[in-house]
């Protein structure tokens, strides 16, 4: 009759036999991050709200989550701009194109992770121009050919390009994890001289906004892990130094109709971008709140 030594050890050997030979529990990966930051132009939140021209915007918040504190952090353009992709106007004032910046980005923070990013600018000549305009482009609404560090290193500016790129990556599957979305002075509902009128910019921009609001959210990239974000980029008034302007956040997993009374800024949508990607938040972002009522996924 075997010991009771000699059963152990038996029975310790066919636990571990059984083991190295059981498949292998599948783990599941996280979803592949894909924002899409799409900025519009000077318009005050009860300008957009409920404005007959713009009824995708007005048909989206139905579809996402709305911040409606959320302010930009100064006046005019320019400063706002580079605020969202560095975390601070670093003292940058006016809209002359002129102007330039060195130091980190959400771009730079990208790299360093091992992530994709790419500027879509409407009207952009070729990929990587540092033209201060073009037809109706204007370098002041492209923080990332504002920065020195970008401009100055070719490679890295080949990936600001014209916008019509993105719908032939959205049909590759090859979107970055971050895309800056910006349309021209025509589509952007700002509006320009050599444009038609205001109430026609807003319609033109509208159906600008539903195109590629439509593109980004039947791609195969939508999927879990993805956002398409909507603000602007300051507008009419005075409050939090930039304007108080509409927010909206979509997402394929995101609760329809969500909103939020917190009172955000650009510095906020900064930081809950990085908190999505997995960056470390910038300047100015690092003292703000991450917009987790709204984005409560990342």
């Amino acid at each position: 009759m075997p010991s009771l030594h000699t059963t152990g050890v038996k029975l310790f050997l066919a636990l571990l036999t059984l083991l190295s030979t059981a498949p292998a529990t599948a783990v599941s990966a996280a979803p592949t991050p894909h924002v899409f930051l799409l900025v519009l132009e000077n318009h005050s939140y009860n300008q957009v709200i409920g404005n007959p021209n713009l009824t995708t915007f007005n048909a989206l918040i139905k579809r996402g989550a709305l911040a409606r504190h959320y302010t930009g952090v100064a006046h005019p353009s320019l400063p706002n701009y580079v605020a969202l992709i560095a975390g601070s106007t670093l003292k940058l004032h006016g809209d002359d194109p002129a102007q330039s910046f060195a130091g980190p980005t959400l771009a730079s923070q990208l790299e360093a992770e091992g992530l994709s990013w790419k500027g879509y600018m409407q009207g952009l000549p070729i990929a990587g121009s540092s033209v201060p305009y073009a037809g109706v482009y204007a370098k002041k609404h492209n923080p990332f050919m504002l920065n020195a560090d970008i401009a100055n290193d070719p490679t890295r500016a080949a990936h600001v390009v014209p916008f019509e790129q993105l719908q032939s990556d959205l049909k590759a599957g090859h979107a970055p994890n971050f895309a800056l979305l910006v349309p021209d002075l025509c589509h952007d509902l700002h509006g320009d001289l050599r444009c038609l009128g205001r109430a026609n910019v807003e319609r033109l921009g509208d159906a600008f906004l539903k195109t590629w609001a439509d593109r980004i959210m039947t791609s195969s990239i939508w999927t879990p892990g993805a956002a398409l974000i909507v603000t602007f980029d300051e507008g009419e008034d005075a409050q939090g130094g930039g304007g108080r302007v509409p927010t909206l956040i979509l997402t394929p997993d995101g609760q329809p109709g969500m909103v939020s009374d917190q009172p955000y800024n650009h510095y906020s949508l900064l930081r809950s971008i990085e908190d999505h990607l997995g960056v470390p938040p910038l300047r100015e972002a690092a003292h703000a709140a991450p917009m987790t009522d709204l984005w409560p996924f990342h």
